[in-house]
């Protein structure tokens, strides 16, 4: 064990608080940035303030925070929780079970799905990855990663799409003439 940060913490087996104020604990376990956390198996908590918990998980952004098993979180103040889930993008959040957050501000959630464009949110299961973030929310209903697909999309503009019927109790259209303000149902 070591702690070689200034008012720093080590504790267990090969563990090291190397960031000023920093804490380790448990098995592997390293602090590097300062004023960083990391606690439990082989963890790290590297960016300035963050905090790492689990196994195998890094923190590796400014004030970012991972936890379950083999999560990274790389964007700063980003957040990846579960299992080999990837919070890449800065204020980005990924969750569930291989999931990737890549766009800055962005949400995945689910299994194997991948939010790419900035402020986008993704969740079900085995989207196709939008790489122009021409979505503001997707939700994927693919089987595997060699067969990605999805249910419905919705764009920047309010747009939506599904894959299968929509039902409604009742639907409301606009007139079709000029500044109008009719509606008919």
């Amino acid at each position: 064990n070591e702690a070689s940060g200034n008012y720093s913490h080590a504790e267990g087996y090969w563990t090291g608080a190397r960031g000023d104020y920093s804490h380790a604990e448990g098995y592997g376990a390293h602090g590097r940035g300062n004023s960083s956390h990391a606690e439990g198996y082989n963890t790290g908590a590297n960016g300035n303030y963050s905090h790492t918990e689990g196994n195998s998980t890094e923190a590796i952004g400014e004030s970012s925070h991972a936890e379950g098993y083999n999560t990274v979180a790389l964007g700063n103040y980003s957040h990846a929780e579960g299992n080999d889930t990837r919070a890449n993008g800065n204020n980005s959040h990924a969750e569930g079970n291989y999931t990737e957050a890549n766009g800055n501000n962005s949400h995945a959630e689910g299994i194997c799905t991948t939010a790419s464009g900035d402020y986008q949110h993704v969740q079900g299961k085995y989207n196709i990855e939008d790489t122009d973030g021409a979505y503001a929310h997707v939700v994927g209903n693919g089987n595997s990663v060699y067969n990605r697909s999805n249910a419905h999309t919705l764009d920047w503009d309010g747009n939506a799409w599904y894959a299968g019927s929509v039902e409604a109790t009742a639907i409301i259209l606009k007139s079709s003439t000029e500044g109008s303000t009719k509606r008919f149902k």
